[in-house]
């Protein structure tokens, strides 16, 4: 696996304001990372890093404590199979429901970025060709920086789990790149919101702008689909995310189970 980017420089090309920034890393700890060497020189293959994604080793987790909890290990091994066959099938109606509510929201996703054309046409023929100019880049770096904050959120919990999950005889080297790694990802994280909040500020200026062209309707109708937009695209990758866990949830439980009872449950999976 190739290392992760460890700057939000490291991660773009600069097209465009968003991807222009060129925040240097701040700490020594950022420039230690920022260097040629693969992480594998610093983590062994069999880190949890690698082999956990970090939905699975959330589940694995909480499972563990769960089973503490409970005691399970005081009672009957069919009770243990069937409550997690039971889980198993639960999780499965549920991650149903999941992908019947995505396909809707990425129905009404692409109803708002058909809208949006539109959008883009009228404001392509009222506004001079730098304003048009201005307005497509504030649409595209809206973008980009939306699936940015939820890639880097996603990318710390993988690592914020990787330590949680590490045992107490775990090599010095892999704990020490780990939290240089969750440091450096806030570090990510915290330059992300606040190019978030420049495009905010740039979403004023567009604003000013388009109002002095557009109608009251037809201004609104701009907002919505600027509100919507980013609101969808969280929307959409949340399911995604939960889908994955439940995916992950499933697979971890059932290979936990014996051989004949994965069987039956392959036959009621397909039922």
């Amino acid at each position: 696996m190739a290392p992760e980017p460890t700057c939000i420089v490291c991660m773009s090309r600069p097209s465009s304001p968003i991807e222009a920034k060129t925040t240097p890393c701040k700490t020594s700890n950022s420039r230690r990372l920022c260097n040629k060497r693969s992480s594998r020189e610093i983590l062994p293959a069999t880190s949890t890093y690698y082999l956990t994604s970090a939905s699975k080793a959330k589940i694995l987790h909480q499972a563990k404590e769960q089973l503490e909890k409970q005691n399970f290990d005081q009672q009957i091994p069919e009770n243990i199979n069937q409550k997690k066959t039971d889980l198993i099938l639960s999780i499965n109606s549920k991650m149903d429901d999941l992908r019947s509510m995505k396909y809707l929201i990425q129905e009404e996703l692409n109803e708002n970025e058909n809208f949006g054309k539109q959008t883009h046409n009228l404001v392509a023929s009222l506004c001079t060709a730098r304003e048009h100019e201005r307005y497509n880049l504030f649409v595209q770096d809206l973008d980009k920086i939306s699936n940015l904050i939820h890639s880097l959120s996603g990318r710390l919990a993988r690592v914020e789990n990787a330590i949680q999950m590490l045992p107490a005889n775990a090599d010095k080297q892999e704990k020490e790149f780990l939290h240089i790694k969750k440091l450096n990802l806030s570090e990510q994280n915290k330059e992300a919101n606040q190019l978030k909040e420049n495009i905010n500020r740039r979403q004023q200026t567009v604003c000013k702008i388009l109002a002095g062209y557009l109608s009251k309707e037809q201004f609104a109708d701009f907002r919505h689909f600027i509100n919507m937009k980013t609101e969808l695209i969280a929307e959409v990758r949340e399911l995604d995310d939960k889908v994955r866990l439940g995916k992950e949830q499933m697979n971890a439980l059932k290979e936990s189970l014996p051989e004949e009872w994965q069987i039956n449950l392959d036959k009621m999976l397909d039922e």
